[in-house]
């Protein structure tokens, strides 16, 4: 992230703001008007030292990250008015005026021995004077924010394209961890109205969806595994989780990954992760669902069943602000047996060809329908798989500013039914090559509890370029 203003600038003005503290201080305590009842201090070389080398304040960009990191490690203290305060401040601080925090409020405060008190106000000068009346009282774990909260918005909240000298680049690369740190600082940590699926067992022995409160309070005792892009993940990320690069999961083929590897292979790329067969596992991405969820087919191919799936992502994680960090923990390798006889629910093209032509099952597209009725296509050929029926996965999620959801149970359960897909039957899902399908399956098989649901290992793509199999256009 760029600073805004330059950094010798600004630990120029920070450092000239504390100077002036401490004369007013030394002033004040000194003057016999001012101070009758006050003997004039002593100055203190120490303090001159600390501010010189930066020990009295922390920067905007280093506050952030401790607050991501523990948050509950050190103690923000608001010197602004109550009504600024109100409308918004950090996580977790408390309103004090200066008389109150070098009083006994703060006496009170400090008896409760944080690591760390930062003191912040909309620019230095309230808190650089608050800093000088209780470094004389011998608090030596006292900091003051550098630049006030003007320069925290500038610094951490403001969109990376409107930083000073900000590139196209460096706002691209910036913004995914930008996003979560809007999430973390101004989203709303309240329970979501959008979190209806998380069943959040004590142990999990099925796949299932699990809360962020759930998984916060296993931090440690369960493999999580981040889905999203290696930028992404660099940026910041649940504490130990490991990523999981997708496309160590599939064949390449042309422009795209297709087919699932063989089981050996998914083994040995879970088993380098530090997993194995009974490891709990949780799965977390962004903005797609299919990310997720991809990763868990792959697992349950193995046989893997003790797995979920964060519910609202690592954005509803930020949001309840959670513990984030950009610590890199290397795994333990493990050695991953795949259970023999796993991954019936994944079903090849010959054999959906075989259930189609006979009229046994009418598969679940779920593509963009343009795509379906052949309207737009890159593959070898448009359209879609005769007897089909879509339904795109988008018409099952919903993206709001605090995560990524499923629409409630009632509607979901509904609209499947009415499309034609009674739980007792066989459905098929597939897409373009199998990774939208794949959030759409685990919905129907382990949210909806369709038993019979299987997914098209290379879906329309592989069908397309089967030229002995026959193609749709239009909408059915």
């Amino acid at each position: 992230m760029n600073a805004h203003p330059s950094e010798p600038a600004r630990q120029a003005v920070a450092l000239g703001a504390m100077a002036l503290a401490v004369v007013f201080a030394l002033v004040l305590g000194s003057h016999p008007q001012l101070a009758p009842a006050r003997r004039a201090p002593t100055a203190d070389a120490s303090w001159l030292r600390e501010i010189e080398t930066g020990g009295d304040h922390i920067e905007p960009l280093q506050l952030a990250r401790e607050l991501l990191a523990a948050p509950n490690d050190l103690v923000l203290v608001d010197l602004r008015p109550a009504d600024e305060y109100a409308a918004w401040h950090l996580p977790g601080a408390v309103s004090l005026t200066v008389p109150q925090v070098c009083g006994r409020e703060g006496a009170a405060l400090f008896a409760r021995a944080p690591r760390l008190v930062v003191l912040y106000s909309n620019g230095p000068a309230h808190p650089g004077q608050a800093w000088v009346e209780l470094r004389r009282a011998g608090h030596t774990n006292v900091r003051v924010l550098a630049g006030g909260l003007a320069d925290f918005h500038a610094e951490v909240l403001l969109p990376p394209s409107l930083r000073t000298g900000a590139t196209a680049a460096s706002s691209q690369a910036e913004q995914p961890a930008h996003a979560l740190l809007r999430a973390f600082f101004l989203g709303d940590p309240r329970p979501s109205p959008h979190a209806a699926w998380a069943t959040d067992p004590d142990s999990l022995q099925q796949p299932t969806m699990v809360s962020p409160r759930w998984l916060h309070d296993r931090l440690g005792r369960v493999a999580i595994l981040d889905v999203r892009q290696e930028a992404e993940f660099r940026a910041l990320h649940l504490p130990g989780a490991q990523r999981l690069a997708l496309g160590e999961l599939r064949v390449p083929h042309g422009d795209r990954d297709l087919l699932l590897r063989p089981a050996g292979e998914l083994a040995a790329a879970f088993g380098r992760l530090g997993i194995e067969p009974t490891t709990p596992v949780v799965l977390y991405g962004d903005a797609r669902l299919q990310d997720a969820t991809l990763g868990a087919v792959a697992l349950l191919r193995l046989g893997h069943q003790s797995l979920a799936i964060l519910e609202g992502g690592i954005r509803r994680w930020a949001t309840e602000r959670r513990p984030l960090t950009a610590d890199v923990v290397a795994p333990t390798a493990r050695d991953y047996a795949p259970r023999p006889g796993a991954g019936n629910f994944v079903i090849g093209t010959d054999e959906l060809a075989a259930e189609v032509l006979a009229g046994r099952i009418a598969p679940l597209d779920v593509r963009p329908p343009e795509e379906f009725r052949g309207e737009r296509s890159t593959e070898a050929r448009p359209g879609h798989i005769p007897g089909a029926r879509n339904r795109p996965i988008a018409g099952d999620v919903q993206r709001t500013d605090d995560g990524l959801w499923l629409r409630p149970r009632a509607e979901l359960a509904a609209a499947y039914a009415a499309l034609g897909y009674p739980k007792d039957r066989p459905v098929v899902v597939g897409c373009r090559t199998g990774h939208s399908a794949s959030a759409t399956w685990f919905v129907l098989r382990h949210l909806l509890g369709y038993e019979h649901a299987r997914w098209h290992n290379g879906s329309w793509t592989e069908w397309a370029e089967r030229t002995d199999l026959p193609a749709a256009t239009g909408d059915r």
